[in-house]
């Protein structure tokens, strides 16, 4: 198995090299979407200029496109305001997980509360444990999708989520599930995520973060009915399923 990793940027490069760091470290597979042309590197990153701010879903989807067009078996999108544990890249690729995964995603310090780790260490000192969880949803923060799964649903909805860019992982695992994938959290891999450093700089926190959420559930709404949409909401907040915080031992997952 083989995995490319995507970092869309729009500017904060400070946080995108500290994240380079972490990437050479694991010796990843990865390339930077370069939304506003003005990344500086430091290291032998591959950067990919679109031309004009394709966002998150699109750079992240554009990043898909090039991975699974070059023959890697995974994609991964990964946030540039994160840093990552040691064996990251090998723990989201571990071969112990469900054979129909689908979607996986690390634990976080900070996310959906069925993958936020109770300790909230530093990445760099995380300790991976083989064991996995069974979830309604992967954080686009740091998301891994199969070819087959990608394949299979077409990839990120570019069109019902174009203006704040939030909603295209949820409706991507939805799609995913109801294909018949598994997404799982993996305890093998943990982030350290810093929060919408991004958008918080250009659009101010309170404004964006509203807006983006109604955004989100009318784009939902609009493709899986009210019902789905407010179900789907549900499961990432505090009356989501606690059954998806049971931890499963990696080592009898496989099939």
């Amino acid at each position: 198995m083989s995995v490319l990793i995507t970092v869309p940027v729009f500017g904060q490069h400070e946080y995108t090299h500290a994240l380079v760091g972490d990437l050479e470290r694991e010796g990843a597979d990865y390339v930077i979407v370069d939304n506003r042309g003005d990344y500086p590197k430091i290291a032998n990153e591959r950067v990919i200029t679109p031309g004009e701010n394709l966002g998150w879903a699109a750079g992240s989807e554009h990043g898909f496109r090039i991975a699974f067009s070059e023959g890697y078996s995974h994609a991964m999108t990964l946030n540039n305001d994160t840093r990552i544990s040691k064996g990251f890249v090998a723990g989201l690729l571990d071969p112990r997980l469900p054979a129909d995964a689908g979607v996986v995603g690390p634990m976080f310090d900070g996310g959906y509360p069925y993958a936020t780790d109770e300790q909230k260490p530093d990445a760099a000192d995380y300790i991976p444990r083989p064991r996995y969880r069974v979830v309604p949803a992967v954080e686009g923060t740091a998301l891994v999708v199969s070819h087959a799964c990608w394949q299979e649903t077409g990839g990120m909805n570019l069109v019902d989520f174009k203006q704040y860019g939030w909603g295209p992982d949820l409706d991507l695992c939805f799609r995913a599930r109801k294909a018949g994938f598994g997404a799982y959290t993996t305890e093998m891999a943990y982030i350290n995520h810093f929060g919408r450093r991004t958008a918080n700089a250009h659009f101010g926190a309170w404004r964006y973060e509203m807006g983006a959420n109604v955004a989100m559930l009318q784009g939902l709404r609009r493709l899986h009915g009210a019902r789905v949409a407010l179900d789907i909401m549900r499961q990432i907040g505090i009356a989501h399923d606690r059954s998806a915080h049971r931890s499963l031992p990696l080592e009898n997952s496989a099939s």
